[in-house]
């Protein structure tokens, strides 16, 4: 994915349908590409019912998707590890330090918060860098941004280094 597709995609979703779910989307994507398939599994847990499965669960809830160890077997708590969680809002939300997001990045070392524009990352609850992709094109609140090629590649190789285990 390039910085020009991305783009379209969060435009799409700003302009058209400016919800949670488009953006969580987005970020699933970007992050697949990311992330070894190899040593990780990525998946979306955000409509899980509480108390299915402990590992998933935070003080505040459960998170939108989570990055596992390729052997994690849900509901068989003996079996795989949880190595981080992520939270997405919608691009429009911006990214407030909540009870929700404090209780999320307690119970994993890795925590990526994102609202598709700007990306906070935490590792043990410390802010560790922050990248912000846009910049809005119009002066109204929902508006199609515009992506920075380098802020976008700079928020890519990030993910990318980041040692999950």
């Amino acid at each position: 994915m390039d910085h020009l597709y991305y783009q379209k995609k969060i435009n799409d979703v700003i302009v058209k349908c400016p919800i949670e779910a488009g953006i969580e989307i987005l970020v699933y994507n970007l992050l697949d590409e990311c992330i070894s398939r190899d040593d990780f599994a990525l998946v979306d847990i955000n409509r899980i019912w509480k108390n299915q499965d402990s590992r998933l669960l935070t003080g505040a809830g459960i998170s939108d998707i989570a990055i596992l160890s390729t052997d994690f077997i849900f509901k068989q708590e003996d079996v795989g590890k949880v190595y981080g969680f992520v939270e997405v809002k919608a691009a429009g939300v911006s990214l407030a330090d909540t009870v929700q997001v404090l209780e999320q990045m307690k119970k994993v070392t890795h925590f990526i918060y994102t609202n598709g524009v700007v990306w906070r990352y935490y590792y043990n609850q410390k802010l560790k860098w922050e990248k912000n992709l846009g910049v809005s094109k119009t002066k109204y609140a929902v508006s199609e941004i515009a992506i920075d090629k380098n802020e976008f590649e700079e928020l890519r190789k990030e993910i990318r280094t980041i040692s999950w285990k």
